[in-house]
């Protein structure tokens, strides 16, 4: 088509009957889109820093110590498992506020997508973790989030409660094994010494040499306590908990749907298809 034979673009009645069909168009998606139509759903964020897991490296690092992006990855995963869906659904009912029957094939799949469509975890691109839940209640969105976080650190610690006692009680054996070493060798070194003195037998061509290994048996067992000592200490606290910078609170205003946005789009769409029409129309018309 010719551009000079786009003149009706300007023409008046065209552009009026274009700004009256948008603005209806507008109003009628807006009101669509309210909440006397569609029920809306407010939005509410949690932002964690996950710490590192072993305490010992926390000790390290005087209680500040960050996770690294494993740490983070595996965290993420404890926050979106079926553990912590259960959890959620035991608090909030969730299965019966969203009518869904558990007890049905399928049910129990059906609850942990409802719920996962709801909440929005993801590492973000400052290292630190997003926890975002929508809820039709803006105060148990809010609760939701918190409370993530808050199973996320129960969760990981009743997972790896079992790896904590089994390496406890290894260090616990190898200690206590040392121990018995350094005993025996005591009493060999105190039976030999006395043989020594009633006259039974030399030993002190090897006493040097006795007494060095004694001592690098000492240092040995020095360090085995040291660590037997630190896991004891650890198991009687809890893992390090996560560092909770933004605590989630209840939103003021829905943040879905986005009425303005729809509207805006669907005004937009009128105009651009009105316009498309108008042209076919004058086609079909100066062809015939």
């Amino acid at each position: 088509m010719n551009p000079k034979e786009l003149y009706w673009l300007m023409n008046g009645k065209f552009i009026k009957w274009m700004i009256i069909g948008m603005v209806a168009v507008f109003v009628f998606t807006f009101i669509l889109t309210s909440s006397i139509m569609i029920k809306p759903l407010y939005r509410s964020e949690a932002i964690i820093y996950v710490p590192l897991t072993l305490f010992s490296h926390q000790y390290e690092q005087q209680g500040i110590g960050f996770a690294s992006d494993a740490e983070i990855d595996g965290h993420i995963q404890m926050l979106k498992s079926t553990q912590l869906l259960d959890s959620l659904n035991a608090i909030y009912g969730l299965a019966d506020a969203y009518g869904i029957d558990t007890s049905r094939p399928g049910g129990l799949q059906n609850l942990y997508h409802r719920i996962s469509d709801r909440t929005n975890i993801q590492k973000t691109r400052y290292g630190s973790v997003s926890i975002s839940v929508r809820d039709e209640d803006a105060q148990i969105a809010a609760d939701m989030a918190n409370d993530i976080v808050r199973l996320g650190d129960v969760i990981k610690n009743n997972l790896l409660m079992g790896n904590r006692l089994e390496a406890y009680r290894f260090a616990k054996e190898v200690y206590e094994s040392k121990l018995a070493e350094i005993d025996a060798m005591e009493q060999r070194l105190a039976a030999a010494i006395l043989s020594e003195q009633e006259g039974s037998e030399s030993f002190s061509a090897r006493m040097p040499r006795e007494r060095v290994n004694f001592e690098s048996e000492l240092w040995e067992l020095t360090e085995r306590r040291n660590r037997y000592e630190m896991m004891r200490k650890s198991l009687e606290m809890d893992l390090p908990s996560s560092y909770l910078v933004t605590p989630a609170i209840q939103a003021g205003k829905p943040s879905w749907p986005p009425r303005l946005l729809f509207a805006s789009a669907a005004a937009l769409a009128f105009v651009l298809i009105f316009v498309f029409v108008e042209m076919i129309r004058r086609d079909v018309r100066r062809t015939t």
